[in-house]
């Protein structure tokens, strides 16, 4: 019933929509854009109707737009800090009256940052009520060659970034950091492209050249307010380029270490009627920092007992496969409107084979995976209503700690999954100079899981899973002062899998001078349970014989047959989902301050601390009442009942509490519970000086500590990140050549995600990009990721990192 409800409602909400643009259809608008003598757009730049006292703010690209504009003659005041033109223009009823400026402003790049991701509305980096890291357009292109998207924010300030294989790259901010991490929900135009069974980001299903993103902005600190569920810890948002903004073509081939072969292609252009398209395209082949464990382990000792830790458990397989293989392809449309409303239609597809993954139950081989997706938009200056279609196809793959899908009989691990979406958002502003601005929205999702292979066997649940949710959202922000802003958030998240959350957001904003501000927030967020701690049913390991292993010792060997008989000679080490989890939560206090010195030096310091309650445990025994501790049965002998007792106590160890009986045959199930609290501090100071017009020096330091007020027996409550790291970057940009070299520092660690526990040391990694443009058409570079071939691994159970130098040929068109 509240499903049929939230459709209705949408629909409604979506009907109005349409209507909206008929009642302006008496007056105009006024678009435009203001750009450089290179044709470089300029953001920031305040417009102002000055007879209407409205206001609007060039985004990143130098865009500015009024709707509802009635017929007349007007005056635009555009600043831009000590620079002001004044432009008339006329505006016709049912007209788009077109204002584009070129000037030559002398402004700092610092001074003319603007972000969406913090308000959802374009505003100054300096004004805004978040922590916000916006990555160049150099830094993007540095990385593209490489196909590893992740890589954009490896230096982000506050960033735990760790990577395993090329596409098994994790990432969270300020602690807590984990395999298959879920904590920064990432959005790419708006669609979410995670994996519906963990709620994790497959990176080699990007399905979009890197270079493609016309912007990538990291919000640090909780972001449910305004991104509901998994915005536990920030959110990343990438949007990709206009086709009308961005027409001609791209190649861009490249190959280098591990033996790589990559192509990537884009052609965008323009059918004369105000519709545009895109059309990209690319396939990669390599190999993989992955190696098989079935005989030996890269770094460290195998485990011998249960429980043991710093060790690296035997797989009983070898990798199936040794390459990676990747393709995809993607079409866009855009339709532009004499109202400047747009109207997106587009789609993508990729498949995947042989990258490795790490999880809760061990290393995971994907074989054959394929992601089509699709999406649909319509924007207008007030108003904007989306949808989207996720899917994933995932065909055998193998688990590795188990050999299921590889060893004879076993059935491998399917995935059939979609996730469905739509959304409308409307932004408006209020009073004079519009002093009051309000961002809201409804929101519906829909999610599909289904783990059964060809023959109906289900292979990671036991039954098909579903979940819908239905969302509101809030934000006001007032302008108090010219210094002084409120801001005020609230959404409400309802789901069929948890209930109903309410999160909250409180911002202060005081610009105490020019480019100089400091905020406090307040933030609440939540992060729900995956399918997988929900509802896992998939082996833990292989199977163990501990009849066997009684009959190997004589003190133990009378012992054997009793076990024999109970069952014990094929005891099943089982993972089992929590159907009773509660959502993760996390109440967040932050202070920043953010200031741009003689243009050229941008600072910003953010202090934190946060209550986070309610952790999703790692798999762990004995946590999940479901499954009653075992009985050994009261018909046997006495002796035979202490005797079974002390050996099995000895055997399992710290395990013992999760022996259970399933099947009516003896299993140790491991599981997931909520448990812990834990209270965290830290604070990231960032630093860019734009030395000149072409060298830029950025550094950026992070300090983390945190304290464990409460844990699950037998839990490694781990943040999975260091107390100390630092990031040092020296730039060239020029009108030929781009040129990069970054350094990265990261503390020794501990590390605790599933079967994977142990101390991460200390390492550093540098990496150095250059890109020169030899003539308009064509261009040459390098990228070369840990250049100075530091080996090591960055999560405990992960791979072995070493150097990947990639050259690159670029053709435009």
């Amino acid at each position: 019933m509240a499903s049929r409800l939230s459709a209705r409602v949408l629909a409604l909400a979506l009907l109005t929509l349409l209507a909206v643009p008929s009642l302006f259809a008496a007056n105009g608008r006024i678009a435009g854009r203001i750009t450089r003598a290179d044709g470089s757009g300029i953001g920031g730049v305040i417009v102002q109707i000055v007879e209407l006292s409205r206001v609007e703010l060039t985004d990143s690209d130098g865009n500015f737009r009024f709707d509802a504009v009635p017929e007349g003659s007007y005056t635009l005041s555009m600043v831009a800090v000590d620079n002001a033109v004044n432009e008339n223009v006329t505006v016709a009823g049912g007209q788009t009256a077109r204002v584009d400026k070129q000037v030559d402003w002398q402004l700092s790049v610092a001074e003319t940052i603007t972000v969406y991701s913090a308000s959802r509305r374009t505003e100054r980096v300096v004004d805004a009520p978040a922590a916000v890291t916006v990555i160049s357009e150099e830094d993007i292109e540095a990385v593209a060659s490489s196909g590893q998207a992740a890589r954009i924010i490896e230096n982000a300030p506050g960033v735990d970034f760790t990577q395993s294989g090329l596409y098994d790259s994790n990432f969270n901010a300020r602690g807590f950091n984990s395999s298959l991490n879920r904590r920064i929900l990432t959005l790419i135009d708006g669609r979410d492209p995670s994996v519906a069974f963990l709620g994790s980001q497959e990176w080699a299903a990007l399905s979009v050249p890197i270079d493609e993103m016309a912007s990538v902005e990291l919000v640090r600190g909780p972001g449910s307010a305004l991104y509901g569920a998994n915005a536990f810890s920030g959110v990343l948002n990438m949007t990709t380029k206009q086709p009308r903004q961005n027409p001609g073509g791209r190649l861009l081939v490249s190959g280098g270490d591990l033996n790589t072969r990559r192509a990537d292609l884009r052609h965008a252009g323009g059918f004369g009627t105000e519709v545009y398209y895109r059309v990209t395209g690319g396939y990669q082949q390599s190999d993989d920092y992955a190696r098989s464990r079935n005989l030996t382990v890269e770094y460290t000792v195998p485990c011998t007992t249960t429980g043991q830790i710093n060790c690296l458990r035997r797989e009983p397989v070898p990798l199936e496969l040794t390459e990676v293989n990747i393709r995809f392809g993607g079409l866009r449309f855009d339709k532009h409107f004499a109202n400047t409303s747009v109207f997106t239609a587009e789609g993508g597809y990729a498949t995947i084979e042989g990258p490795i993954f790490q999880t809760g139950i061990g290393r995971v081989q994907v074989t054959d995976v394929e992601r089509p997706w699709a999406r649909l938009n319509y924007n207008t200056l007030h108003w904007n209503v989306g949808t989207y279609y996720d899917s994933r196809v995932a065909e055998r793959q193998i688990a590795m700690a188990s050999g299921s899908g590889a060893l004879p009989g076993s059935p491998g691990l399917w995935e059939d999954s979609s996730n469905l979406h739509a959304e409308l958002q409307t932004n408006w502003g209020f009073l004079a100079d519009d002093r009051a601005r309000v961002v809201g929205g409804v929101a519906w999702n829909k999610q599909e899981v289904d783990t059964s292979d060809p023959t109906g066997f289900h292979t990671l649940m036991d039954s098909a899973k579903d979940e819908t949710q239905q969302s509101a959202f809030g934000q006001v922000e007032f302008d108090v002062t010219k210094s002084l802003k409120l801001v005020g958030a609230a959404r409400w998240d309802d789901s069929t899998l948890h209930e109903a959350q309410f999160s909250p957001k409180g911002a202060l904003v005081f610009s105490f001078a020019r480019n100089h501000s400091v905020r406090y927030g307040y933030n609440e967020a939540f992060q729900r349970p995956n399918y997988s701690e929900l509802f896992l049913v998939a082996p833990a390991g292989a199977p163990v014989n501990l009849a066997a292993a009684a009959a190997a010792n004589p003190a133990s060997a009378p012992l054997a047959p009793a076990l024999q008989a109970l069952g014990f000679s094929n005891l099943r080490l089982l993972a089992r989902g929590n159907n009773d989890l509660d959502v993760e939560k996390v109440k967040s206090h932050e202070l920043g301050y953010a200031g741009i010195f003689g243009g050229k030096v941008f600072l910003t310091v953010d202090l934190y601390k946060s209550n986070l309650t309610n952790f999703v445990t790692d798999l762990l025994p004995g946590v999940n009442t479901a499954y009653a501790p075992y009985v050994i049965p009261g018909s046997l002998p006495a002796p035979v009942q202490a005797g079974l007792t002390a050996f099995l106590g000895a055997a399992l160890g710290p395990n013992r509490g999760g022996l259970t009986t399933v099947g009516g045959l003896p299993a140790l199930v491991f599981s997931y519970a909520n448990a812990g609290e834990v209270d965290t501090q830290g604070g990231e100071i960032a630093v860019n000086y734009y030395l000149t017009n072409n060298w830029l020096l950025d550094f950026n330091y992070s300090h983390f500590d945190f304290d464990v007020k409460s844990a699950a027996l037998g839990d490694r409550l781990l943040p999975n990140a260091p107390e100390n790291k630092y990031n040092l970057g020296v730039g060239w940009r020029g009108s030929r050549v781009d040129a990069k070299v970054t350094y990265r520092y990261v503390e020794e660690f501990d590390w605790a995600a599933g079967v994977f526990v142990g101390t991460v040391p200390q390492y550093e990694v540098m990496n150095l990009a250059a890109n020169v443009r030899l003539t308009d058409m064509f261009g040459i570079g390098v990228d070369v990721s840990n250049a100075l071939d530091n080996e090591h691994f960055e999560s405990f159970g992960g791979d072995l990192l070493q150097r990947r130098a990639l050259g690159f040929l670029s053709v435009r068109w």
